[in-house]
C-alpha cells in the first residue's frame, strides 16, 4: 500500500469512528456531515479490506480487526504529532508547576522512582499531586489541573490521553476468612461483609452496577479513601475488599492477603486506565515532557 495515495485526514476519522462507535458522533467530533463520515468510513472499509464496525441491535460493535486498530491507533496518532510539534525543552532549566490528579496508588506505589528521576532532570519542577475524582474533569477544562491518571469510561471530546491499560476485577481476603479455601460464589459474595474505597477513583460503582444488573447487593460495612488503609483493615478482619486485578496482585503479599477471583455470574466491564489533559495543553513543550515521563513510567508498570 502507497501511503502517498492514502488521504491521512482518513485516519483522524477512524480514530473518532472507532472511539464513538457511531458515525453521528464521529461526525460531530470532527466537525463534518453525517454523509461526509459515511463516505469516510466507506473509504476505510475499503482500505483495510474490513468492515471495522457492524451493528449488533441497537449499537455499533467493532470487529477484531477494527480492535486491533484501536489498540494501534492512538499511541502511533500521538507519535505522529509529536514529529509536526516543536520539541526543544530544557528541563534542567525549566521553572514551573504542574498540578496533577491521581490515586494514592499511583502516588504511593508507582511513581516515586521517577519522581526522584525528575528531582535530577528537572530540579526546578514543581508538581503539587491531587486525589482523582470524576468531577475533576471540569477542573481540566478550567485550567485548575494539567494531567490525570485516571479510571473513564470514555475520554470527553474536548479531552486528550492516552490508554495505560485495560484491567479487571478481583477479591482480596485475609488468611482467616472463613472463604479462604473455597471458590467464591455469588451467594457467598452478596452475604459477606465488604469494604470500599471511597476515593482517588470510581473502585466501587462498576461491581455495584453489576449486582444491580442481577438485582442483588453486597453489604457494604465499611468504605474508607486510601487504599493502604482499606488493605490494613482487610487483613485483620473478615471483609472482602473487591479491587482492580493489576492492583491486588501487586498489593496482597504486602499485607498477606488472599486473591480470590469474582464469582463467575458476575460479569463486569473491563476497567480503563487513561493518562489525561486538556486540549489547550496538547503543543506545550513543558507539559508533553511531563506527561511522557509520566506516561512511559505508567506503562512500564503495566
Amino acid at each position: 500500500m502507497e501511503l502517498s495515495r492514502i488521504n491521512l485526514n482518513l485516519l483522524i476519522s477512524l480514530y473518532h469512528l472507532l472511539r464513538t462507535r457511531s458515525v453521528t458522533s464521529a461526525a460531530q467530533a470532527q466537525h463534518l456531515t453525517q454523509p461526509a463520515m459515511s463516505r469516510n468510513l466507506g473509504q476505510l472499509r475499503e482500505i483495510f479490506k474490513d468492515r471495522l464496525m457492524v451493528r449488533v441491535g441497537n449499537d455499533m460493535h467493532l470487529t477484531p480487526r477494527g480492535e486491533l486498530l484501536w489498540q494501534e491507533l492512538p499511541p502511533m496518532l500521538n507519535q505522529l504529532e509529536s514529529l509536526l510539534v516543536p520539541s526543544h525543552f530544557e528541563p534542567a532549566g525549566y521553572v514551573g508547576e504542574f498540578n496533577i490528579a491521581t490515586t494514592d496508588f499511583i502516588t504511593h506505589d508507582l511513581l516515586p522512582d521517577l519522581l526522584a528521576e525528575l528531582q535530577q532532570d528537572a530540579p526546578q519542577l514543581r508538581l503539587h499531586f491531587h486525589l482523582w475524582h470524576p468531577g475533576m474533569i471540569d477542573e481540566l477544562r478550567q485550567g485548575r489541573m494539567d494531567l490525570a491518571g485516571c479510571i473513564l469510561d470514555q475520554i470527553p471530546d474536548d479531552i486528550y490521553g492516552k490508554q495505560l491499560g485495560t484491567d479487571g476485577y478481583s477479591c482480596l481476603i485475609n488468611p482467616e476468612h472463613p472463604l479462604i479455601h473455597q471458590t467464591l460464589t455469588l451467594a457467598d459474595y452478596t452475604a459477606a461483609d465488604h469494604i470500599g474505597i471511597s476515593a482517588g477513583g470510581d473502585k466501587i460503582r462498576a461491581v455495584d452496577e453489576a449486582l444491580a444488573n442481577l438485582k442483588l447487593s453486597r453489604k457494604m460495612m465499611l468504605t474508607v479513601p486510601f487504599i493502604h488503609s482499606a488493605l490494613a483493615i482487610t487483613a485483620r478482619s473478615h471483609h472482602i475488599l473487591t479491587l482492580p486485578t493489576h492492583i491486588a496482585l501487586e498489593l496482597a503479599p504486602h499485607y498477606q492477603l488472599k486473591v480470590k477471583p469474582l464469582p463467575g455470574e458476575l460479569q463486569l466491564p473491563d476497567t480503563n486506565y487513561y493518562l489525561i489533559w486538556h486540549q489547550r495543553l496538547q503543543n506545550d513543550p513543558a507539559h508533553r515532557y511531563l506527561r511522557e515521563r509520566l506516561y512511559s513510567s505508567l506503562l512500564n508498570y503495566r
